[in-house]
């Protein structure tokens, strides 16, 4: 790869971990799954690590948080006894399903805290700020649907 090509390179994996860290991700798994992603062949940890001048130990633990998400794969090619990961290429089933994952956890966290909150309600049942609170309370459940309908919907056109 030219100097040109390398520049640019360099800038899609710093602005992949400026745009993963504003979406509270690790900045740093953002980074290596744009190397991998961008790379032609499969990476070893040891390639990584020179290739972002990070240690040993983060990419060993940010490999496996991207094995988690399904972003990234271990691969076997023959005569080569290290591991080698390449990117998963499918980004938009990536993108969802880390999405669903995290909306779907902070959704049934809501719906406890909603569900514990109706438990403990020491307003009177007929007072106005017990009817305005169920109101409230309607309301959230409403949007907690629509938000999981959308999940839905977006998992089932990645499915397509």
């Amino acid at each position: 790869m030219n100097k040109n090509g390398e520049s640019l390179l360099h800038q899609l994996i710093e602005t992949a971990g400026t745009v993963g860290e504003s979406l509270g991700l690790n900045r740093t798994v953002c980074q290596m799954y744009a190397l991998l992603y961008f790379s032609s062949k499969p990476m070893t940890p040891s390639d990584i690590t020179k290739a972002l001048g990070i240690s040993k130990a983060n990419v060993s633990v940010n490999l496996r948080k991207l094995e988690e998400w399904n972003a990234v794969t271990r691969v076997w090619r023959k005569g080569y006894a290290r591991s080698l990961y390449q990117a998963n290429e499918d980004l938009g089933r990536i993108v969802a399903e880390k999405l669903q994952a995290g909306i779907t956890k902070r959704l049934r966290l809501m719906r406890q805290a909603i569900s514990q909150a109706r438990q403990h309600q020491s307003l009177e049942e007929n007072s106005h700020e017990s009817v305005n609170f169920s109101a409230k309370v309607r309301n959230l459940r409403e949007f907690l649907d629509k938000i999981e309908y959308f999940l839905r919907v977006i998992t089932e056109l990645n499915k397509r």
